[in-house]
């Protein structure tokens, strides 16, 4: 057979085996836009509520030009990789994406794996990792005889508490070092999320319309609990400890410490090991236990940013997710980890960042992201507030302050009359916020 021939018949076999295939090494088409976004977060705002939440923004923004590099987005909260069914989530993913289509407006994921392990967004999860104590934070390394740390002495695993407003108690903190855990939220992340995240996200690449994609928070405040007093952000009472809104159940003081001995503990820690360590590097052990909880904190975000990225989709709208706090504040926490923790190959990292609810120095936050990553000069403000942004001049000083300094997005978290002033966001279109969020849009701010 000539070479003539033998190209023919090649050619052949690719177009017949084509539909079963995918593609004869058909190369994956790239999303080579350079979009930034100001996200909508209206956190009472669910998936049920789609076509309502879409409408609202619609009057409140107008239309997005797909020609522009400056977008509004809708944030959903989730999927939530440890609580729901992979049903759950991918009905969710595709949801999201249909609105965006629909209404071409962007669609933005929160994923969680800190701040909510409540089933108020649905509670089917097949694997409860609640009901594993390896898989769950311990305040205490295990006594002989014990299958968690504080066992017999307190008969309970301590519980995840957090302020959204008001106290709220979930399910115990996972133990972010556990094998067991990792395997678990990974196939969560690929089956739940991904899948059909892929299969959206590749279909708008081929209509061109990967901006409506606008990106994933693959953390949410990833922290490790520490209610002593070494967190001044809380200044938990000790006379007056706190009480979830709902059923006025109260934290238990053995529940006021520091978390994080289970993931010493699966990283092959016990005390003796842990001071020992310390006494090496001339440091006491507290601080010692701290440094090692920062960089399991720091690898658990970059399992999941990896798996993301494997899975497509650009380090550009990939975030991780911590707080921004320890660039203000002059003592470290687990529940304020160093900003080094949030960057890594694979994402963009991504914070906590609001002049009331959550402060922060940017000169000090772009210093420090520097120093983990010279390259790299992008980040997220991946939680953010319309509190003390009270006036439109203020608003743009804000987006010109963030986008200025490498922000791909800002988010901005709210509700309509919460009764809780720092928390609120009014949807109406004189309010400072959506003036300078369409000024914003209109190319008006300059940075």
């Amino acid at each position: 057979m000539n070479f003539k021939k033998w190209m023919v018949l090649c050619m052949a076999v690719c177009l017949f085996t084509l539909p079963l295939l995918g593609g004869c090494q058909q190369k994956e088409l790239e999303d080579t836009r350079d979009d930034k976004y100001i996200v909508m977060q209206f956190t009472n705002t669910h998936y049920e509520e789609v076509e309502s939440y879409a409408a609202e923004m619609k009057v409140l923004f107008g239309e997005n030009d797909p020609a522009s590099d400056r977008m509004y987005a809708a944030g959903f909260m989730g999927p939530m990789l440890l609580t729901q069914s992979i049903e759950q989530m991918q009905a969710e993913v595709n949801t999201a994406f249909d609105m965006a289509e629909k209404f071409n407006i962007p669609v933005y994921f929160q994923l969680d794996d800190v701040n909510n392990y409540t089933t108020l967004f649905g509670g089917d999860a097949e694997v409860k990792y609640w009901e594993d104590p390896s898989m769950c934070e311990w305040i205490a390394f295990p006594e002989e005889g014990e299958e968690y740390g504080g066992q017999n002495k307190y008969g309970a695993l301590p519980r995840f508490w957090y302020n959204w407003g008001s106290w709220r108690v979930a399910h115990p903190m996972p133990n972010f070092a556990s094998p067991k855990l990792q395997e678990l939220i990974v196939n969560n992340l690929k089956e739940g999320f991904l899948k059909p995240l892929t299969e959206r996200y590749n279909k708008l690449k081929e209509e061109d319309k990967a901006y409506l994609f606008a990106g994933v928070a693959v953390g949410w405040e990833t922290h490790i609990a520490d209610y002593t007093s070494n967190n001044r952000q809380l200044n938990l009472d000790m006379n007056n400890l706190p009480r979830d809104y709902a059923t006025g159940v109260q934290m238990q003081e053995w529940e006021v410490a520091q978390y994080g001995y289970s993931a010493l503990h699966s990283l092959g820690y016990d005390q003796a090991k842990l001071d020992a360590e310390a006494a090496e590097k001339g440091i006491d052990s507290a601080q010692h236990m701290r440094n090692i909880l920062y960089q399991v904190i720091h690898d658990y975000s970059e399992l999941l940013a990896k798996t993301v990225y494997d899975a497509g989709v650009p380090r550009r709208k990939i975030f991780t997710h911590t707080v921004s706090c320890q660039t203000t504040l002059n003592n470290e926490s687990t529940f304020y980890p160093p900003i080094w923790v949030a960057v890594n190959e694979y994402s963009t990292p991504g914070y906590t960042m609001s002049p009331v609810t959550c402060k922060y120095d940017m000169t000090k936050m772009k210093q420090q992201l520097f120093e983990a990553d010279p390259t790299y000069n992008e980040f997220a403000c991946a939680e953010g507030y319309a509190a003390g942004l009270d006036t439109v001049e203020k608003c743009d000083d804000y987006f010109a302050e963030m986008f200025g300094n490498g922000a791909r997005v800002v988010t901005c978290f709210g509700y309509p009359d919460v009764g809780v002033p720092i928390f609120e966001f009014k949807r109406d279109p004189s309010f400072p916020y959506i003036i300078s969020t369409n000024n914003w849009l209109r190319g008006d701010i300059t940075y």
